[in-house]
């Protein structure tokens, strides 16, 4: 297997990591605001209380981390240095400076596409956040009054 077949492989394997982060901070979620189900009034509470919570902040942490791992392994592939300004944008402004990455370093017919790409792991990553809410929903979710068995 080549290097970049193995940059290739572990790129994917990253990209994996970020939709299972997403997947279990989903249950996660779930699991701590059960209540969110039964009382969609308790929603506006239940976001501030997770803006500002440890699991958040983890969950921001984790797929920066990510994040960066995925560009140095695609950096390393194309055989190209990032500059330091491109690393600190994509740490205060991820969702700006990725794509513009990927527009500089791709080929012209390439470029559309590469960001296309990564807004669909944004939006698959929500997918598997809201897969994990509604996964543990079913466990923890207490039925509606009136519905038991």
């Amino acid at each position: 297997m080549t290097e970049t077949d193995l940059l290739q492989k572990r790129k994917t394997q990253v990209l994996a990591a970020v939709f299972g982060v997403s997947l279990v901070v989903g249950g996660l979620l779930a699991a701590q605001h059960a209540d969110l189900f039964a009382n969609p009034a308790a929603v506006p509470a239940a976001m501030e209380s997770i803006r500002g919570s440890g699991l958040n902040l983890a969950y921001q942490f984790a797929v920066l981390l990510l994040c960066f791992a995925w560009l140095e392994m695609d950096s390393r592939q194309l055989g190209i240095r990032r500059p330091w300004w491109l690393n600190l944008g994509v740490v205060f402004l991820t969702s700006l400076f990725v794509p513009y990455y990927l527009y500089k370093t791709r080929a012209p017919g390439q470029r559309g596409g590469a960001v296309l790409a990564y807004f669909g792991v944004l939006c698959g990553s929500v997918f598997a956040m809201l897969a994990g809410m509604v996964l543990a929903a079913s466990f923890f979710a207490a039925p509606p009054p009136g519905k038991g068995i």
